[in-house]
């Protein structure tokens, strides 16, 4: 009995390596995040794809001063290539909206994003780290 020519053919190229370039991860997760400095609050999702990418929802509220939230992700040493931040927040004025995608064309594709908030100045004054399993402040 012969086999279709297709057939033989992906059974040669898996087995020497030319298979589909692997997608990173088999499953997408929606990631809530939140972080306070003082009174000032950052809050949204992150949607970890089962792709390369994540992208990111949410809002910044500033309760002194100005305040911003700028994200980016990470894979390993990869960091993504662009980074996602909100409008300035201003006390007493609205809660500024952000969104936007995050992506690294490797293995495992984007693992963590990192999400800062600065202040008027520019100085970072806290920050997190989020993967599809947990968020952890660092400062």
């Amino acid at each position: 009995m012969r086999k279709p020519l297709t057939a033989t053919a992906v059974a040669v190229m898996a087995a020497i390596g030319l298979a589909a370039p692997a997608q990173a991860t088999v499953n997408s997760v929606d990631r809530p995040f939140s972080m306070a400095y003082g009174n000032s609050t950052t809050s949204g999702t992150i949607h970890f794809t089962d792709g390369y990418s994540a992208s990111l929802s949410g809002a910044v509220h500033a309760a002194s001063g100005s305040r911003m939230v700028c994200a980016w992700g990470e894979n390993g040493t990869v960091t993504t290539g662009n980074t996602i931040c909100s409008p300035w927040a201003n006390a007493g004025g609205p809660d500024r909206s952000f969104s936007g995608s995050l992506q690294i064309e490797l293995p495992g594709g984007v693992q963590r994003v990192y999400i800062a908030m600065y202040d008027e100045n520019g100085t970072p004054r806290a920050e997190q780290v989020c993967s599809r399993t947990s968020c952890t402040r660092l400062y």
